[in-house]
């Protein structure tokens, strides 16, 4: 049996907070054998771990709960938060466990947390575990949105476990190993402040700030300084999500994470044609979570983060700081999608409204479009514009080209530059729902293999090379912003 894994050294930092912040939890045992789905060669990398020495077997048996590494010392985390705009103080880790932190080489802090590891005091009556479908989504999501250079979480592993779980219908059964360097939540400040626990808030903003933000430590207000720059991050997060079509589905506060990453993925989606009512998740029934809705969502998120801190620091600072959330979010916004198109964020911004509406109402694919458009397809991309439906004209389409090329021709030295500058920053590829699911199916029946080309797909979203036809077409009409559910 190879060391790779032996050799790793753990520590929980998390784990030496008082007990009531936590459940002391080791894995369930599954009584099947389980089989690698996939392994993510960068993540292992990042542990510290030599991919081509990582024993199958023993990775495995870590992620079913046959083997605990040296070290390790498993947890499921106790949170709050809001639901759908609804306060539930019984949030935690229901469905997994933080089985430690592992520093790198490089002497970066990586806490690796496994999903479907079972039931703990937090599942809430649920089996605690996971599917094949959700875990792979996550797996693929999670590298594709690293690589679009959008934060979030990353994970090493997704293995499928033999067992039949019950979610709308029977489905396999799965694990997946996550890394970040942290899963703190903006709902594990909600729960000590609604307990009514000061020195429990007071003993998490110094663990956060020790471990996560340990240049705010000497600020003269540093719950106010966590907020700031908690904030910065998250309005930067989401601004990335608008400019690039993504959709979380389901933005509860327990699902935001301190450091400003995407976390906790369920319904996703990127949109396939630019519908801003998009509704990813289908038990949303008054589309809280929309596409359109997310910079506001997230707003009242921190708000709910900031009544949290409220006893750490002055109301006053922390609304004041709240205030600043639309115009930081505006900015970060406007310079990604006049990034895309190659104009400016301030004086082109009308020119940029329009393109939204023009796609809005030609129901175009607006990742192909900017991705033509990139590439200097010029013709091709009017011609797509043309044919999306009838909610624009000819006439409207040419306008628009006109003064895009136009202005945009201004701030390049020549078209190769323009086309070299927009192709680096307008994917050809993503993990659209359609492709996701070809993965998916083919992996409930056995081959993973669909799943190991989409993982190297996915690393160069930028470049066409190593793609396959389909990887770059719209989906079929029938395929495209389709509804998902929460354990998706």
């Amino acid at each position: 049996m190879s060391s790779a894994l032996n050799s790793l050294t753990f520590s929980n930092r998390y784990g030496q907070l008082p007990e009531h912040f936590y459940q002391r939890k080791s894995p369930q045992s599954l009584k099947k054998p389980a089989t690698l789905v996939a392994l993510n060669p960068e993540v292992a990398s990042l542990l510290g771990i030599n991919p081509c020495e990582l024993d199958e077997e023993q990775l495995t048996n870590w992620m079913t709960g046959h083997l605990q590494l040296r070290g390790s010392e498993p947890l499921a985390m106790k949170y709050a938060g809001h639901q759908f705009g609804y306060y539930n103080p019984d949030l935690g880790d229901g469905r997994g466990l933080l089985l430690g932190e592992i520093t790198n080489p490089q002497g970066q802090h990586w806490e690796v947390h496994l999903k479907g590891a079972g039931q703990t005091a937090f599942s809430r009556f649920g089996d605690g575990r996971a599917v094949l479908r959700s875990s792979i989504r996550e797996f693929l999501g999670s590298e594709a949105l690293h690589y679009l250079g959008i934060p979030t979480t990353r994970a090493l592993a997704v293995c499928v476990t033999g067992e039949a779980i019950r979610r709308e219908q029977l489905e396999p059964g799965a694990t997946l190993l996550r890394i970040t360097p942290s899963h703190l939540r903006f709902g594990h400040f909600e729960h000590f402040y609604y307990q009514q626990d000061q020195q429990g808030l007071e003993t998490l903003l110094k663990f956060t700030l020790d471990n996560l933000y340990p240049h705010l430590l000497d600020h003269p207000d540093p719950a106010l300084a966590l907020f700031d720059e908690v904030q910065e991050r998250t309005a930067s997060l989401v601004a990335l999500w608008q400019a690039y079509g993504f959709c979380h589905g389901v933005l509860n506060t327990d699902n935001m994470s301190l450091l400003g990453e995407t976390l906790d993925y369920g319904p996703f989606a990127f949109l396939d044609f630019y519908q801003p009512g998009y509704i990813g998740n289908h038990s949303d029934d008054q589309g809280r979570y929309a596409f359109d809705r997310q910079p506001q969502i997230v707003h009242w998120n921190l708000a709910c983060f900031a009544q949290a801190l409220s006893g750490l620091t002055a109301a006053e600072g922390l609304k004041a700081s709240l205030n600043r959330f639309p115009e930081l979010f505006q900015k970060q916004y406007r310079q990604s999608l006049a990034t895309r198109l190659g104009v400016n964020p301030v004086t082109d911004w009308p020119l940029l409204q329009d393109f939204l509406r023009l796609c809005e109402n030609s129901r175009v694919d607006w990742t192909r479009l900017l991705r033509l458009l990139a590439e200097g397809q010029l013709q091709a991309a009017e011609t797509l514009l043309k044919a999306g439906g009838p909610g624009v004209t000819a006439q409207q389409v040419e306008a628009w080209m006109s003064s895009w090329q136009n202005q945009v021709d201004t701030y390049f030295a020549s078209p190769q530059q323009r086309c070299r500058e927009l192709e680096a920053v307008n994917p050809c590829v993503l993990p659209r729902t359609h492709l996701l699911q070809q993965a998916i199916t083919a992996a409930e029946e056995g081959d993973f293999s669909e799943v190991k080309r989409l993982l190297a797909v996915f690393r160069h979203p930028f470049t066409p090379d190593g793609k396959q036809p389909g990887d770059l077409e719209s989906p079929p009409a029938h395929q495209q912003c389709l509804p998902l559910s929460c354990s998706s």
